[in-house]
């Protein structure tokens, strides 16, 4: 009998050169919790004219798939990986001034077909699991107070088969994310970012959903891939309020544009860098809601919803700075 306790569970990614076709972890990344990866199978009972007395004959398993949702802190390396199956978009290129340093800007692929990952799940004593074909169907972040920044990811997959044990091994410079390393920008428009002064907020959430769903044939059980269908994203700030600036913009339904990067100035990487992610939303709607209570001071919450900008056509734009070279397939 073999009892595992949840901290020796991991959880290696690597990419897919071919869908759905299984690859090594080219990276194994920390989380929070254990990965809640699951198989889930839906059957029918089956009902025949044949007197038994009893309400089912038996029962056919009419598909099966697996789901999950991962639980990581923020690290400048590992999610990358999560962000090029979310999105699709991807270019790298060695950061300026640097050789060993590497800047990938994540843009969203309008197709409907994401990259894959295999996801290699070590299981500790248990029997270790690998999922193939591998889609990131949503992604959230949370930036608290109290915490280092971190999120959640929910990805839909294949099939689940059993693996030879897996040994994890965790890179050095995939460096954590503390909340006070972030800034939040809003301006009329891109341009004005880079002058806008950080707002003094008290927390801030980013949810984005590709609202994917599976593939399915009459010839199989299992999905054959998935469909990426529109992205949606939202989120928000809460701020202690001292103006109605927030407030008249989501009256007049003005659009801005905002910005929230995160920089890790404790660690040096290349020659003058720091692991670095920036988010850009070229174009969000607002609306406010304030708390009012009677002792303490007035705050707002802010809250957001992404849209398409057709000056900047785009409608996000994610850096990341670190130093991985790609996240291609090995």
């Amino acid at each position: 009998m073999t009892y595992t306790r949840g901290e020796s569970q991991a959880l290696g990614v690597g990419v897919e050169s071919a869908r759905g076709t299984k690859v090594a972890p080219q990276e194994w990344v920390r989380l929070r919790e254990p990965a809640d990866i699951n198989k889930e199978l839906e059957k029918t009972e089956i009902q025949e004219t044949k007197q038994t007395g009893v309400s089912s004959h038996d029962s056919v398993i009419t598909s099966q798939m697996v789901n999950g949702t991962l639980t990581p802190n923020l690290r400048f390396e590992t999610i990358g990986f999560f962000l090029k199956s979310l999105l699709g978009g991807l270019s790298s290129a060695v950061e300026g001034g640097e050789t060993v340093v590497y800047r990938h800007t994540f843009t969203l692929d309008a197709t409907v077909l994401q990259p894959t990952l295999t996801l290699a799940n070590a299981r500790g004593g248990l029997q270790h699991k690998s999922v193939a074909g591998v889609v990131v169907n949503q992604m959230g972040l949370t930036f608290p107070l109290d915490d280092v920044i971190n999120g959640t990811i929910g990805i839909m997959g294949l099939d689940e088969v059993n693996e030879t044990d897996y040994t994890p091994a965790f890179a050095s410079n995939d460096y954590l994310a503390p909340h006070q390393m972030v800034t939040i920008k809003m301006a009329s428009d891109v341009a004005g970012l880079g002058g806008a002064s950080a707002i003094c907020v008290t927390g801030a959430e980013l949810s984005l959903n590709r609202n994917s769903r599976a593939k399915q044939c009459l010839s199989s059980v299992t999905p054959v891939d998935f469909f990426a269908k529109l992205l949606e994203g939202s989120g928000k700030f809460t701020w202690e309020k001292d103006a109605d600036t927030y407030k008249d913009l989501a009256e007049a339904n003005t659009p801005q544009a905002l910005q929230i990067e995160v920089v890790n100035t404790n660690q040096n990487i290349g020659v003058g860098s720091n692991p670095t992610l920036t988010i850009v939303l070229p174009k969000v709607t607002l609306s406010v809601q304030e708390s009012r209570p009677l002792d303490d001071i007035i705050t707002e919450d802010v809250n957001f919803m992404l849209h398409y900008d057709d000056d900047e056509a785009s409608a996000i734009t994610i850096d990341l700075v670190n130093e991985r070279a790609d996240y291609t397939p090995a």
